[in-house]
């Protein structure tokens, strides 16, 4: 009857260890970059490549429009704070090395949005004062 004890204990142990043994390969089997095909890399390149080149097109049109004072001091500033809020997320996003769909969606909704507030910012009727070196 003693044994009794001794037998479940073992058997919460052996079953305890299996389990360890069993994460643990689970945990080796997605541990070589990170469970990625070099299509996913190359795919995650493309997105990021995208996203650069339309950041670097909006920041193109809001220097313009402050250079042509389309743009207030306020609205430049706000914009640029719009824009830096992007490269923040896409930093976020690429911290394990790759950018998926669905944060390149996300991405691509937020250069959207941008593009549109550029669009009205450059767009609205508010009296501005022209770029100067001197002046601003």
């Amino acid at each position: 009857m003693k044994s009794t004890p001794m037998k479940k204990a073992l058997a919460i142990l052996a079953l305890g260890s299996l389990g360890l043994v069993a994460s643990g390969a689970q945990a080796d089997w997605n541990h070589d970059d990170h469970g990625l095909d070099g299509r996913a890399i190359q795919q995650s390149n493309m997105f990021i490549n995208q996203i650069n080149a339309r950041q670097q097109q909006q920041m193109e049109r809001i220097q313009s429009g402050r250079h042509t004072g389309s743009l207030t001091r306020s609205e430049f500033h706000n914009l640029i704070e719009e824009q830096r809020e992007i490269r923040v997320m896409q930093q976020r996003f690429r911290a394990d090395g790759v950018i998926d769909a669905r944060e390149f969606q996300r991405l691509d909704r937020a250069l959207d949005t941008a593009s549109r507030h550029i669009r009205a910012e450059r767009n609205d009727p508010q009296a501005r004062v022209a770029y100067h070196p001197r002046f601003n």
